[in-house]
C-alpha cells in the first residue's frame, strides 16, 4: 500500500479517535496482551459467553438477582452492542468524515479489553485498501477503488457491514435468548448511532442524519431507516437523539432509568431528560 493511502486511511482514523472519548481507535495493534481479532473471537463462541457473564456480574452485585442466569440476558445484549459498536464506528464515521470506505471484515478488526465484563477500550483498523469517489485525492492509487456516486458508496458501505454482522450473529445468535429480529435490530442500532456520532464529530448533524437514512435505506436484514431526529426539551432548546430498535435490557439494572432513546420513554420524560444536557 502507497504511502498517500496508507496517509489516508490513517489521517481518517486519528480524526475520528480525536473525537470520541470512550473508546480508541488506531490503525494497528500494540504491544499489550487482550488484544483479539475479530474472526479469531468468532470462531470462539465459549469466549463470548464468559464476556456475557462478566458484563452481568459487572452490572450487578453478587446478592443481585442481576448476578444470576436471570440476569445474563442483560449481559447478552451489553455484550452485543458493545461488539457491533467497536466494529460499525469506524467503518460509519469514515464514511461520513471523509467519503471512503474502509474494509472493516472481522479479519482487518481487533479489539482491545483489559477489563473483564467491559465495553471495548480500542479497535484498530488494518483495512489495506479502501472505496472511494472520483473526486476524492486518494483516487488513482491502486489500493482504491473508486465508485460512482455517494449512493454507491453508501451502499458499499452497508454490504459490507451487514456481511461482518452476518458471519458475528451467526455465531452469536446460539449464545443468547434474543431473537433473530432483536439481534438484527441491534445491527441497525449501532450504524444509526455512529452516523450520530460522525455527526459530533464533524460537527454537522444534519448532514450525518442525511447519510444515515441514505445508507440504512430500510434495507433487509436491517429492520428500518435511521430514527435521527430533533427533539426540543423543556427549556425550548433543540437537541439530536434517536429512537432504538433493540433493547439494551439495562432496565434490569437496579437503580437504572431507561434514557431518551428506549422506545419505553414517553415523550414529556424524554423532554425532562433532554432538559439536562
Amino acid at each position: 500500500m502507497s504511502g498517500l493511502v496508507m496517509a489516508a486511511i490513517a489521517e481518517s482514523l486519528t480524526r475520528l479517535d480525536a473525537g470520541v472519548s470512550w473508546t480508541t481507535i488506531v490503525s494497528a495493534t500494540d504491544t499489550r496482551p487482550g488484544w483479539i481479532r475479530c474472526s479469531d473471537l468468532l470462531v470462539d463462541p465459549a469466549r463470548l459467553v464468559g464476556w456475557q457473564r462478566d458484563a452481568a456480574a459487572a452490572y450487578a452485585g453478587d446478592d443481585d438477582p442481576l448476578a444470576g442466569n436471570s440476569g445474563l440476558l442483560t449481559g447478552q445484549g451489553l455484550v452485543l452492542d458493545w461488539y457491533l459498536a467497536a466494529v460499525v464506528l469506524p467503518a460509519v464515521a469514515v464514511f461520513h468524515l471523509d467519503r471512503r470506505v474502509l474494509d472493516p471484515s472481522p479479519e482487518r478488526l481487533w479489539l482491545f479489553s483489559a477489563v473483564p465484563g467491559s465495553p471495548v477500550a480500542a479497535t484498530a483498523v488494518t483495512s489495506t485498501d479502501f472505496s472511494c469517489l472520483p473526486d476524492d485525492p486518494a483516487a488513482r492509487e491502486p489500493a482504491a477503488r473508486v465508485v460512482a456516486d455517494l449512493p454507491a458508496l453508501a451502499t458499499l458501505l452497508r454490504t459490507h457491514l451487514v456481511d461482518h454482522a452476518r458471519r458475528a450473529l451467526q455465531v452469536y445468535a446460539p449464545t443468547t435468548r434474543i431473537g433473530r429480529r432483536g439481534l438484527w435490530a441491534a445491527v441497525t442500532d449501532a450504524i444509526d448511532v455512529a452516523f450520530l456520532t460522525g455527526g459530533w464529530i464533524s460537527q454537522d448533524i444534519p448532514r450525518a442524519a442525511s447519510d444515515a437514512h441514505l445508507m440504512l435505506g430500510h434495507t433487509p436484514p436491517l429492520v428500518g431507516g435511521s430514527t435521527l431526529h430533533q427533539i426540543v426539551d423543556e427549556r425550548g432548546r433543540s437537541h439530536w437523539t434517536r429512537r432504538r430498535y433493540s433493547c439494551c435490557y439495562l432496565y434490569r439494572v437496579p437503580r437504572t432509568a431507561p434514557c431518551v432513546t428506549c422506545p419505553r420513554v414517553a415523550e414529556w420524560e424524554r423532554r425532562r431528560q433532554a432538559t439536562s444536557w
